[in-house]
């Protein structure tokens, strides 16, 4: 007996389709003549005219080859291939983890960091990135497919990732395209990647280099930064626009510098006005990395033309304003703060932020933070950054003073000041913190003492667990739970510390 010809392999979704709409209208998906099954060794009679019987007998019943009859066989058919799965193939072996020369924290700290991993909490798992990262260790193997998934998810946790993932984690983050946040490699003898390793890239392959090159920058990085300014993914050019603004002098930065004087002047009664940029302006948009408009002129919104000149005063240099709106930083935060025809304050502050000026942020927080904290969020949405960028003891100090005495009991004014504030507090602003839990009412329907103990949680000094309120009797529910949480966590903590020594 000859053998069956081979049946056309189809797919599932074309099959139900078939089905659905009926092989009357439909056909059968890959042909109806070919393949094999009742009837399938024979030439298809028309379904009016019955097939001659050929005298074989191959195990099959007689009778037409019915499209419909074939349509099942070729489900059946499709069911048992999808089961058997693909025919194996040679693969290229996975290349051995380079060696380690640093020393993987214990497996004890890697049990920690997997409870810290299985609670999804990015504030706690930074926590023990940046404890390893000081004392010069790397997470144990085991954790790091879930460190490197909870970087997939959690982007703010990338930068603290790198340093503790080491060679193996750089191995790992090759296997996976979920992984590939990690920072490419090339040859350390390079302080940027070849013009053809570049051009290889991808967007996201690009942005990773840029940002492997944000802790060791050097004003011989500007030619290069320059040419990413010309990549045509928005992300790219944002963020290397960001770098060469970091650069303490460059040519881009004194040609920004002359742009932003003629659109932001001193004027009548020392009040700053502001004549807003041209999107059409092609040598400005290339200085900015922006897309410019075709013939916008004063024409265009006046939204894209703030947007414009928001992105000028961001990436001119700081030190453009002294001696051009006043003669010291304070005498020129006084001036922006003046402004009415648009908020220059603001957009210093969000220049503060992309040059990472702790000087300028700590002449700007103030009122920077006096607007958010009295409600004004979208005038105020820098202050949180501005207090990031201030070393640990300076932001707690403010933060200190301006909780005060806003502990006593009925007042939430400490929660709207200790959320912004990252850890590590102080003891001074861990004493304010603890007295506001301890003042902070119960009620059935209060939602500020769980946000509190939330926050005081990720942030007191671990030792803190003695000082502040527990469980008493008679709280609701909810501040229990609340309440027995900041206990949880601080213990959890203090793990993490002793186990990191």
């Amino acid at each position: 007996m000859d053998a069956f010809p081979p049946s056309p392999s189809v797919p599932w979704d074309e099959l139900v389709a078939a089905a659905l709409v009926g092989t009357a209208r439909a056909g059968v998906p890959g042909g109806e003549g070919e393949g094999h099954g009742r009837g399938a060794d024979r030439a298809e009679p028309s379904a009016a005219e019955p097939g001659p019987d050929d005298g074989t007998d191959d195990g099959t019943e007689d009778g037409p080859g019915h499209p419909a009859l074939i349509l099942l066989d070729r489900a059946a058919l499709a069911v048992v291939r999808d089961r058997a799965g693909a025919r194996p193939t040679t693969a290229a072996p996975v290349p051995t983890a380079p060696a380690e020369t640093s020393p993987w924290a214990s497996p004890a700290a890697g049990a920690a960091l997997d409870a810290l991993l299985e609670r999804d909490d990015p504030e706690l798992i930074t926590e023990w990135l940046e404890l390893a990262r000081a004392r010069g260790l790397l997470a144990p193997p085991p954790t790091l497919p879930g460190l490197l998934d909870a970087g997939n998810r959690h982007r703010a946790l990338r930068t603290a990732i790198v340093p503790v993932t080491g060679e193996r984690g750089r191995w790992l983050a090759s296997l996976s395209p979920a992984w590939s946040f990690l920072p490419d490699s090339w040859p350390p003898e390079e302080r940027v990647p070849s013009a053809d390793h570049w051009a290889a890239q991808d967007s996201a392959g690009k942005r990773r280099i840029l940002a492997a090159l944000e802790e060791r920058l050097s004003p011989g990085d500007e030619d290069f930064l320059t040419t990413a300014l010309r990549d045509p993914a928005p992300g790219v050019r944002a963020l290397a626009s960001a770098l060469l603004a970091r650069l303490p002098c460059s040519k881009r930065g004194d040609a920004l510098a002359r742009r932003v004087r003629a659109h932001v002047r001193l004027g009548t009664g020392g009040r700053p006005t502001a004549r807003l940029p041209d999107p059409s302006d092609r040598a400005l948009g290339a200085a900015l990395g922006l897309r410019t408009l075709s013939a916008a002129g004063p024409a265009a919104s006046p939204e894209i033309r703030r947007e414009w000149l928001w992105t000028l005063v961001a990436h001119a240099p700081l030190r453009t304003w002294i001696g051009h709106l006043a003669d010291d930083r304070a005498g020129v935060v006084r001036a922006a703060s003046s402004a009415r025809d648009w908020d220059l304050l603001d957009a210093l502050a969000n220049a503060a932020v992309v040059q990472r000026d702790r000087e300028w942020a700590a002449a700007l927080l103030g009122p920077v933070m006096d607007r958010l904290l009295q409600g004004h969020s979208v005038y105020g949405s820098r202050g949180p950054a501005l207090l990031a960028l201030l070393p640990p003891e300076q932001r707690c100090a403010w933060a200190a003073d301006a909780v005060g005495d806003t502990g006593a009991p009925g007042t939430q004014f400490p929660l709207r000041v200790l959320e912004h504030v990252p850890g590590p507090w102080t003891d001074e602003l861990a004493d304010s913190a603890a007295r506001a839990v301890d003042a902070a009412p119960t009620g059935p329907d209060e939602s500020y003492l769980p946000e509190l103990c939330r926050v005081a949680a990720r942030r007191l000094p671990p030792a803190f667990g003695a000082r502040v309120r527990r469980p008493r009797p008679g709280d609701r529910p909810r501040a229990a739970a609340a309440l027995s949480d900041l206990q949880d966590v601080l213990r959890l903590r203090r793990r993490i510390h002793e186990e990191l020594q």
